[in-house]
């Protein structure tokens, strides 16, 4: 009977979800969801330093965010408890003792300032810095001596010399490393701390993990953790090591970078649809290069085969594309809901200066051309908002202006093609250019001289609105024009 898929998230609490990561959870949910396998969430937080509790929060509900489930984890337990590294130290120590009692493991005492020496000589000499083994020769009584200074010992593995380790990645397809090119990793810090090599083979292997999708830049840990697998007595997972994502100069995406973590792209109103959506396209391509396809599609088409061995380059113009696309498709009552949770009180205030109904019809408009959902925020404030700026010879337009909007008929504002007209009419009876008279009325109503056609803006507004902006400003501005006579210039 064929092995159930089950792949693992496994982030560490120091910092935000970083969108690195977040392809790499990404992958591993999209696979064990298309093999109908299990998702494991795991959180890694041996280094207690730096492991915050409200990055195991955010973490989680970034990843809920996006759309990503997960079967087992430090929520939702499950059989292979307990899911953070944390509380599994007896686990750990028990293994230990297991490596220990087989002689695959030995105590060094070498402090970091001699590690550190050590290694800089082998970098003058053109050596490869890699350990001496000097504490695996250590006699007993050399180690008592060494014990009663106060120095507690790390534990190292003892890598075996004079073979190949080769793995079969499922992307970059076989890889040999030569076991004299290793060094003997640390298993066990002094604190009695699991390193990431020792922790993480334990626990994919209690955990029964069978696919290891992550990023290229753990492939040099990979001998090491067959090599413990076989010692352990453990069968190794499959293996698939994904190129990293690179900014567009070039340069690896930094995980404490904000401008890359998954929270700052959430703050900026960007939907989670379109970033799955990016992020699964991001050094994977799909059958016929699509580039947009619903959850369900991207799930379904997900291969291993057609991850890319390149890099992939994060752009964000795409990404921008691609949120703007979707957040076009969504329904107005979805993307009410969306902004409204965005903007937070903003929503309310909105309500009561415009109407429900009319609000809506203006977040329809604005809908055609935003790119997030921060664009619709600025847009809806600009629009309700009462500060706006003119330029001097434009605010003498504003008695003329609202004189001839005042003339056409209020229900003339219920039919878009009829205010199509109306609207051409008054700027002819105003005497005003129509470039000004339209930048002028664009900027009075919405803040900005682009933006939707007017006849629409003034349809979503409808005449009480209009007229009451106009006043408001006409009132602000008072008698500093002195002569009404106007002088008008089209630029």
């Amino acid at each position: 009977m064929e092995e159930k898929v089950r792949t693992r998230f496994a982030p560490s609490p120091t910092g935000f979800l970083h969108l690195g990561s977040a392809r790499t959870a990404l992958f591993n949910w999209a696979f064990a969801r298309k093999a109908k396998g299990a998702f494991v969430l795991r959180i890694e937080d041996t280094d207690p330093l730096r492991s915050r509790e409200e990055f195991v929060q955010a973490i989680c509900g970034d990843l809920a965010w996006l759309g990503v489930d997960w079967d087992e984890g430090p929520d939702k337990g499950g059989p292979f408890g307990p899911y953070r590294q944390s509380e599994r130290r007896a686990i750990y120590e028990e293994f230990l003792r297991k490596l220990q009692r087989k002689g695959y493991v030995y105590p060094c005492y070498c402090t970091a300032e001699e590690l550190e020496r050590e290694r800089e000589e082998a970098l003058e000499e053109g050596r490869p810095p890699r350990y001496s083994r000097r504490c695996l020769f250590l006699t007993p009584k050399e180690r008592r001596i060494l014990e009663r200074e106060g120095r507690r010992p790390s534990w190292r593995f003892r890598v075996p010399l004079g073979r190949t380790v080769t793995v079969e990645d499922l992307v970059r397809g076989r890889v040999s490393f030569a076991t004299d090119a290793l060094t003997d990793v640390i298993l066990v810090r002094p604190d009695g701390l699991p390193t990431y090599n020792f922790a993480c083979v334990v626990d994919d292997a209690l955990m029964r993990i069978t696919h290891v999708l992550r990023g290229e830049e753990h492939l040099p840990n990979t001998p090491y953790q067959v090599l413990l697998y076989e010692a352990l007595g453990f069968p190794p997972p499959l293996f698939a090591h994904v190129p990293v994502i690179l900014s567009p100069d070039g340069a690896k995406l930094s995980k404490r970078s904000g401008d890359t973590s998954l929270r700052f792209f959430r703050e900026e109103g960007f939907l989670k649809e379109a970033l799955l959506n990016y992020l699964l396209t991001l050094g994977h391509s799909f059958p016929g290069e699509k580039e947009l396809l619903p959850q369900e599609e991207l799930v379904a088409l997900f291969d291993l085969r057609r991850i890319r061995k390149s890099n992939a380059i994060f752009d964000i113009a795409r990404l921008t594309w691609m949120n703007r696309v979707y957040l076009r498709e969504l329904p107005l009552e979805v993307l009410r809901e969306r902004v409204r949770a965005f903007a937070g009180t903003m929503w309310e205030a909105w309500e009561k200066t415009l109407g429900e109904e009319r609000l809506l019809r203006l977040l329809a408009l604005f809908q055609e051309e935003a790119s997030t959902l921060k664009d619709l925020v600025l847009s809806l404030s600009l629009a309700l908002g009462e500060t706006k700026a003119l330029a001097g010879e434009n605010k003498a337009l504003l008695p003329t202006i609202s004189l001839v909007l005042s003339r056409i008929p209020e229900d003339t504002f219920a039919d878009e093609t009829h205010l199509r007209e109306e609207l051409r009419r008054a700027q002819k009876e105003s005497g005003i250019p129509p470039r000004m008279f339209y930048r002028t009325l664009r900027v009075l109503l919405i803040g900005r001289e682009e933006g939707p056609e007017l006849h629409r803006l003034l349809w979503a507004l409808g005449k009480r609105r209009v007229l009451e902006s106009l006043e408001q400003f006409t009132q602000r501005v008072g008698s500093d024009h002195g002569d009404s006579t106007l002088q008008y210039s089209d630029p």
